[in-house]
């Protein structure tokens, strides 16, 4: 159960702030989900976030797989439950070897990761466990991906380290159809 209240529908929000729902919907194919319940607590940083999300839902320059080992990356690192259990399953539909999720989710890596996985685990990880990347990281990323795809793999690591931080925050477990599979 949530820390604070969870906004499902329009009439949830001061009516000041329905249009910013209505943007949020818009987002997420018309419906509040995920995250979106409670961070409409506060509707503007809300609106923000959604259209951050979107940009890395579906308009990005990195490939589905490089995503996904981010957001499994990010879910692990931050021990979120909602962010590791609903990247996990995105991952999986995205093609991700379940050799890699494992290594991830049982803090095995980089044992198990190959090419793109341990490179994109290494970066994640590098920034979010010493608040930097090392040139090596760096430059190897940059080759590989280049500067644009580069730019979109850093916004998606604090894209989903924020929606990481919030769940934890406010006490989100998952979402309702899915069973928690982070190991904590």
């Amino acid at each position: 159960m949530a820390r604070v209240p969870e906004i499902r529908e329009r009439d949830d929000v001061a009516p000041v702030y329905r249009d910013l729902f209505d943007e949020v919907a818009a987002t997420r194919g018309g419906q509040i989900t995920g995250p979106f319940r409670v961070l409409l607590n506060s509707p503007i940083p809300a609106l923000r976030a959604a259209q951050l999300g979107a940009y890395f839902r579906f308009e990005h320059s990195l490939s589905a797989k490089v995503a996904s080992i981010i957001g499994v990356t990010v879910g692990r690192e931050t021990d979120c439950v909602y962010e590791f259990t609903v990247q996990e399953a995105g991952a999986r539909n995205n093609g991700v070897r379940p050799e890699a999720i494992d290594a991830i989710k049982y803090r095995r890596a980089p044992e198990g990761l190959v090419d793109d996985e341990l490179l994109v685990w290494t970066f994640t990880t590098e920034l979010l466990r010493n608040h930097r990347v090392s040139e090596e990281t760096w430059e190897a990323a940059l080759e590989r991906f280049g500067m644009k795809p580069l730019t979109d793999l850093v916004g998606a690591i604090g894209y989903f380290a924020y929606i990481a931080i919030a769940m934890n925050a406010f006490e989100v477990d998952t979402r309702p159809e899915l069973e928690p599979t982070i190991p904590l």
